[in-house]
């Protein structure tokens, strides 16, 4: 890249970076909550269409089970209702036709990100959808997970576009449905409606990182269960599914805590994968405010994060042998029996390979706009990054803002960190395919 385009494409974005903070703005605005097996994602992707369509793209817009091959594909996950939920894409191109990417032949560079938000609950000092901007940072459901982000790589589209640059291959920009609570099935719809590229930037909110790999993870409901007994009078020994549950979680500690020792990948070698209880619901309250007897059921729900490499089979087999050793020795489990739910899909860790040329441009361009050397360390969370890696022959990057309160109240993103990216990206951009 010349010179004078690096120049246009930093003076053009200094003089447009309140429009950067506008449009996140504008996405935080929509509550594009994901309420599943429901979504409510329609009217913020109409707005992102008629983005692209402004900025010169042919747009696709299609629902997720329009796709050819959906369902069929091994990583469906089924129960989910994607009436009004569609996917939105975006082609930036001078060449004609419908075939894009590498089906066409052509260097491409795609841009994903997820419009789909976890619902509110609650209250903190700042409106859930205002976009209220204070001390640098913008508040909102959606700021940080992952609305800042993709306003970033809209704003370098149109920095590209207005700029007159001309392309050499295809820009693909799409923004899907469903991430939330292991969705994926948005991701990999656009895959397999032939949106592939030499390779994918997600600006998932990992704190200004270079991510070529991401932990993996799921979500479990784990459940202590007896016949009702009630008070248990005239009992001294008795199911107790609460005292029982408590031995499985000091049991899963341990297990957590024994498997950080274990040798760890590439790139994950000083990450510590954690076990997160959730939530925990035993008995019920008598409309007075007590409990009288007791429950036939307790569960425990948790996330637990993976390296790359590690298997549902693997995962969910240790698991489940935790609960059987601990049951051996404990006359307490022995009395009750359990029970497993999976609560979201299995989501694998992923990598693309540490020499792909794409890393070498982004860490250049990190470092010519924020005039510090970059920081290559995996996400610390699963994402749909792992549908490219494992799955398409589209390896996936991970480079996002800095923010934090994802999915809780008073969620925000780093207002200098949307403007650095929008940076990045568009001279990333403008390296790849001018």
């Amino acid at each position: 890249m010349i010179g004078s385009t690096r120049n246009a494409i930093l003076e053009w974005i200094a003089a447009h970076r309140a429009d950067v903070t506008r449009l996140a703005q504008s996405l935080v605005s929509f509550p594009s909550e994901n309420k599943q097996p429901h979504g409510n994602e329609r009217a913020c992707q109409m707005f992102v269409a008629d983005y692209l369509r402004d900025i010169g793209c042919r747009v696709d817009v299609f629902t997720p089970l329009e796709v050819t091959g959906l369902t069929e594909h091994p990583e469906y996950l089924p129960g989910r209702d994607y009436a009004e939920r569609p996917n939105v894409v975006g082609v930036l191109t001078s060449q004609p036709g419908d075939v894009v990417g590498k089906q066409a032949g052509r260097k491409a560079l795609l841009f994903n990100g997820h419009v789909d938000v976890v619902p509110t609950v609650g209250q903190g000092q700042y409106g859930w959808w205002d976009g209220t901007v204070e001390h640098g940072r913008l508040y909102g459901r959606g700021a940080n997970d992952m609305k800042g982000g993709i306003a970033a790589y809209l704003m370098a589209a149109r920095c590209i576009r207005e700029l007159g640059l001309e392309l050499k291959g295809d820009l693909i920009l799409e923004t899907v449905v469903d991430e939330e609570f292991g969705g994926a099935n948005g991701t990999l719809a656009c895959r397999l409606r032939g949106y592939n590229a030499d390779a994918a930037i997600c600006p998932e909110p990992n704190n200004m990182l270079i991510s070529a790999a991401h932990r993996g993870g799921q979500q479990f409901r784990l459940h202590t269960c007896t016949e009702g007994i009630g008070m248990g009078f005239g009992e001294t020994i008795f199911p107790d599914p609460i005292t029982a549950l408590g031995h499985l979680l000091v049991a899963l500690d341990q297990y957590n805590q024994e498997r950080q020792a274990r040798p760890k990948p590439k790139g994950f070698e000083n990450d510590v994968f954690p076990l997160m209880p959730f939530s925990m619901r035993a008995g019920e309250m008598l409309p007075w405010g007590t409990g009288e007897s007791i429950p036939q059921d307790a569960w425990v729900e948790f996330w637990i994060e993976i390296p790359p490499g590690v298997t549902r089979q693997q995962l969910q087999g240790e698991l489940k042998d935790v609960v059987a050793r601990a049951t051996e020795k404990t006359p307490t489990l022995q009395r009750v029996t359990t029970r497993w739910e999976e609560r979201t899909r299995f989501l694998a860790g992923s990598s693309m390979p540490d020499d792909h040329p794409i890393l070498g441009m982004l860490a250049a361009n990190f470092s010519s706009v924020t005039g510090q050397a970059p920081s290559f360390e995996p996400a610390p969370f699963a994402c749909d990054g792992f549908i490219f890696n494992l799955h398409s022959p589209t390896p996936a990057v991970v480079l996002g803002p800095r923010g934090a309160n994802a999915h809780g109240p008073d969620e925000w993103v780093e207002l200098e960190d949307l403007v650095a990216l929008t940076k990045i990206y568009a001279l990333t951009i403008a390296g790849w395919l001018t």
